[in-house]
């Protein structure tokens, strides 16, 4: 499967979940983002952060601003309408000493804090899950961001009724 046709899955997948779930009822803009970045806002964006962008994750933006499927289970990106329905994409230097991570989505599959990783030495290399609770634990996740992205929505559960 091609990267192009994985994150097509992964949209109509995260549609579905949205439609699913009610999440969107809580948001007054889409939590699928129906439309990608410009070259400049990816431009901006990569001045804006200090760093270059994974290539898939820079052809994900093209299609998808953001994906916002629960609380806790987003990839982020860009605003809409200058309004970010998810966390900011952002660089730490906080979580392994010595290295630098793009943080660009929340994981919340264990607890809330819960984060996916690419590690700033090797944006195209594998994308790492950051496990806050267990003391700080950082694991790999998925070799690439597009299967990581495909795991995340294809992971989520939505949450029991009751809590």
């Amino acid at each position: 499967m091609s990267c192009e046709d994985r994150f097509t899955s992964v949209l109509d997948t995260a549609r579905l979940l949205v439609s699913r779930n009610g999440y969107q009822g809580f948001s007054d803009f889409s939590c699928v983002s129906a439309t990608g970045a410009t070259a400049d806002e990816l431009v901006a964006l990569e001045g804006e952060l200090g760093i270059s962008l994974p290539t898939e994750y820079r052809q994900f933006l093209k299609i998808a601003r953001y994906v916002k499927i629960d609380d806790g289970c987003e990839i982020g990106g860009l605003d809409a309408n200058g309004v970010y329905v998810t966390e900011r994409l952002w660089v730490s230097d906080q979580h392994k000493r010595g290295h630098k991570h793009i943080v660009f989505a929340n994981y919340w599959m264990y607890a809330d804090g819960d984060q996916l990783l690419i590690d700033a030495a090797d944006l195209n290399g594998p994308v790492y899950v950051y496990l806050h609770e267990y003391a700080g634990l950082i694991e790999t996740y998925a070799p690439s961001f597009s299967l990581a992205a495909w795991r995340l929505v294809n992971e989520y559960e939505p949450p029991d009724d009751d809590g």
